[in-house]
């Protein structure tokens, strides 16, 4: 009688040591508050993508023979983004960033994807220089990277031909923009400084 009382009460054990045990599996796989959702944006890089001060194609990259695209990955923290950006048919390029703005403005850079000739006037929060972004390639290539408040050149709200761009000052302001699809990927080139294709991240 003894031997059958401890048989079920070992069995019984066993049952509820293998449910937690499926419990705790279960509650690894997910997550309540949503911190391993992340939020893709990808962009269609063109010529014709690209706008001027005043809101129009320049005629001197209209045609061009460029195209590339970019996929911004923005973790489920939002505290960085990954991004994988490609091109080809360019030559002498020379840096590739994220702008705010919509896709008929010429917006402010925010963040540096690349660059061959340093980032100028673009400072840090606080002012102080940059992280070193990754060398661009020359004419046709990939680059990849991972970006956090340490890559951030944060931008007053500034006028454009639409209106005014909002104020970026932090990297949750930046990440708001890419996911409300108010930033575009611009390559710029020796020829075409001011870009030569771009393209909305959305």
């Amino acid at each position: 009688m003894q031997m059958q009382i401890f048989r079920r009460v070992g069995l019984g054990l066993m049952a509820l040591g293998l449910t937690l045990s499926a419990f705790a599996i279960l509650s690894c796989g997910s997550s309540d508050d949503g911190s391993n959702d992340e939020t893709e944006r990808n962009a269609a890089l063109s010529g014709a993508n690209e706008r001027n001060a005043a809101g129009a194609v320049p005629a001197a990259t209209a045609n061009s023979p460029g195209s590339g695209t970019a996929v911004l990955t923005v973790s489920g923290d939002q505290t960085q983004i990954e991004y994988v950006l490609t091109y080809s048919g360019l030559t002498g390029v020379q840096q590739a960033h994220i702008h705010v703005g919509t896709a008929n403005d010429a917006g402010p850079i925010i963040l540096f994807l690349c660059t061959n000739i340093g980032t100028g006037t673009n400072v840090a929060t606080g002012g102080g220089p940059l992280p070193t972004p990754p060398p661009c390639p020359s004419g046709s290539g990939s680059v990849a990277g991972t970006l956090t408040a340490a890559n951030l050149s944060p931008k007053p709200a500034t006028v454009v031909v639409t209106g005014v761009t909002p104020a970026v000052n932090t990297f949750a302001d930046a990440v708001t923009q890419v996911v409300n699809g108010n930033t575009y990927t611009n390559v710029h080139t020796q020829t075409n400084p001011g870009g030569e294709i771009r393209g909305q991240d959305l």
